[in-house]
């Protein structure tokens, strides 16, 4: 295949154009099924395509193509079947494909994928399969993957992503298995795991400087213990809030200066002793209110200044 073949339910002419490319479509086409292909080893799907085309049905994007623009299908619920990404894509621009809620079946990003926009995949939520993330993304935009709650395998997160945006995968709430973030990873940002209720134990790699406000909210499906490596300095405001799952010790590192409001509230399951180490300034509101399952003795570091309202 060498040309971008695109079904709608509805015939669109003789030829149709779509971001300035002109379709042909293929002879036979009738009823609710009317194919058209584009020229001939298109390089990029432009931006704004086929944004909004809800009687758009299919979709086969060939190996010449090496970016898809901004925009380019968003807002097409009736795209059904699974989507392949060619494995020489370089670029998903921003909301690429935003409110694709029709595809089904696992998703791979492939290694040949640099950039992945903001709101690519927002709300494809009918994707019922795995999610893999290549080894050459770098950046997981800000609500890239929000509210795709039909994910229901792994996520696999490549190992040259460094940052978690804001919202990133907010309500991918059918993951299960292990969410393992790589040691490439320095930020996740706030709310970037926020509802993501399944995923059963959680493993932060060794360079995250800054979890932010609310990365993990009420991720309760967490089992196990806890360790935040040596290199986090803040843990943000509702961090871990009602991660109540977790079932052995928290450990948090020498390296930490400010644990934020209700960071860990309503994480019930943490036993064994608790040690707030030296390098803890600030330990706000609520922090570890409700977490009522720690056992054994409290330890708090001799450089604490602050203690917030009803922090244990």
């Amino acid at each position: 295949m060498s040309t971008i073949v695109v079904t709608f339910s509805q015939d669109q002419g003789l030829t149709a154009t779509f971001g300035g490319v002109v379709y042909t479509r293929r002879s036979g086409s009738s009823g609710s099924t009317w194919i058209y292909d584009s020229p001939p080893n298109p390089p990029s799907v432009p931006n704004n395509s086929f944004q909004n085309q809800s009687t758009l049905t299919g979709l086969s994007i060939p190996n010449s193509v090496t970016s898809i623009g901004n925009s380019a299908f968003l807002n097409c619920p009736n795209l059904t079947g699974s989507l392949t990404i060619p494995n020489r894509v370089k670029t998903i621009g921003s909301g690429a494909f935003y409110g694709c809620s029709g595809f089904t079946g696992s998703l791979v990003i492939p290694d040949s994928v640099t950039t992945i926009g903001s709101n690519a995949f927002n709300s494809c939520s009918g994707f019922n399969g795995s999610l893999t993330i290549g080894n050459n993304v770098t950046t997981i935009n800000e609500s890239t993957f929000e509210n795709c709650s039909g994910f229901i395998g792994t996520l696999t997160i490549g190992n040259s992503v460094t940052t978690m945006g804001f919202r990133a995968f907010e309500n991918c709430s059918g993951f299960t298995g292990s969410l393992t973030l790589p040691n490439s990873v320095t930020t996740i940002g706030n709310n970037a795991f926020g509802f993501c209720l399944g995923f059963t134990s959680l493993t932060i790699g060794t360079n995250v400087q800054t979890i932010g406000q609310a990365a993990f909210f009420n991720c309760s499906g967490f089992t196990g213990s806890l360790t935040i490596p040596n290199s986090v300095t803040t843990i943000g405001i509702n961090a871990f809030y009602n991660c109540s799952g977790f079932t052995g010790s928290l450990t948090i590192p020498n390296s930490v200066t400010t644990i934020g409001n209700n960071a860990f509230y309503g994480c019930s399951g943490f036993t064994g002793s608790l040690v707030i180490p030296n390098s803890v300034v600030t330990i706000g509101n609520n922090a570890f209110n409700s977490c009522s399952g720690f056992t054994g003795s409290l330890t708090i570091g001799n450089s604490v200044t602050t203690i917030g309202i009803e922090a244990f």
